[in-house]
C-alpha cells in the first residue's frame, strides 16, 4: 500500500523542532521544516499502521539533542485498492503530533557535594 502522513514534531513544551529526520523502511528520508511540520510518503505492507522513526538530524551517535523514537501511526484508507493485482490502495494520516524528549544529562545530587556527573 502507499501511504501519506502529515504531522508536526515538537519538544515537551510544545515548541516546533526543525531538522528532525522522519523515515520508514526504504522510503526517502524527510526532514521537519522550521515549523516542525513534515509530509511523508512511503510504501508499506497492507496494514492499519505504519511505523515512522523520528531522529535528531545529528543522530544519536553524533550527540543529537533529542531522543530517537519510532511511532506506530494509524492510517485510514484514502483510495481503495483494486480487486486485481498488487495495488492495495492509498492510506492517509493527518494532524499527527509527535513529542520528542531531550536527552537528559546523567547527574545525581548528593547531600554532601551537590551535583556529581556519573
Amino acid at each position: 500500500m502507499l501511504f501519506e502522513v502529515h504531522g508536526k514534531v515538537m519538544d515537551a513544551e510544545g515548541n516546533p523542532i526543525e531538522g528532525i529526520k522522519v523515515s520508514s523502511g526504504q522510503a526517502e528520508v524527510q526532514t521537519t521544516n522550521k515549523n516542525g511540520t513534515f509530509t511523508f510518503y512511503g510504501r508499506s505492507n497492507p496494514t492499519d499502521y505504519v511505523i515512522l522513526t523520528f531522529e535528531d538530524k545529528d543522530g544519536n551517535e553524533n550527540g543529537g539533542e533529542f531522543v530517537k523514537i519510532s511511532k506506530d501511526i494509524l492510517v485510514y484508507e484514502k483510495t481503495p485498492g483494486s480487486e486485481v493485482g498488487n495495488y492495495r490502495g492509498t492510506y492517509f494520516a493527518g494532524d499527527v503530533e509527535v513529542v520528542l524528549l531531550k536527552k537528559k544529562e546523567s547527574i545525581t545530587e548528593t547531600p554532601d557535594s551537590g551535583l556529581i556527573p556519573l
